[in-house]
């Protein structure tokens, strides 16, 4: 999606945190750092805005529709403290900061859940992380050209 990726890239250049895709292989990057992983991406609420635009040679038409897509991030600190307030940092960039880069995207945050911990166990040691999920709201926009046809031929029975 690279609406994910337009918004992950100005994430990284307002807060100058590493910011990774979730789940792939690659190492670790130096702490701290935030995973982001697209958990669901659905049709929003309202019909799909249908319009026809003729040209000379085709019809254009354009469809848009109304979508939602839930983005999860987790924290990894330096410490316990530090994976918080880096969670913290993070999600403020949502309702604050990058508010005006997200108008200008034409994308609305429509729920941000509270930051919690989400450390987890591993074999020996404790994976020190907090995070938390930001639900947005975009536009999908889909133009495609439909051709005209030259002429038609119609063949008439006359009935009894």
């Amino acid at each position: 999606m690279n609406l994910i990726k337009l918004i992950r890239k100005q994430l990284v250049a307002d807060t100058a945190l590493t910011v990774i895709r979730a789940d792939q292989a690659g190492d670790i990057p130096k702490l701290p750092y935030a995973t982001y992983k697209v958990i669901g991406d659905r049709k929003g609420i309202g019909q799909d805005d249908v319009s026809h635009v003729n040209k000379p040679d085709a019809l254009s038409e354009t469809r848009i529709q109304e979508r939602n897509s839930t983005i999860s991030f987790n924290t990894y600190g330096t410490s316990h403290d530090n994976a918080y307030e880096v969670a913290t940092q993070l999600r403020k960039w949502f309702e604050w900061r990058g508010s005006l880069f997200l108008d200008e995207i034409n994308v609305a945050v429509v729920n941000l859940t509270d930051v919690t911990n989400r450390t987890t166990f591993l074999l020996e040691s404790y994976d020190e992380k907090w995070g938390f999920d930001a639900i947005i709201r975009y536009q999908e926009i889909d133009e495609h050209e439909i051709d005209y046809f030259d002429k038609v031929e119609v063949e008439m029975k006359l009935g009894r």
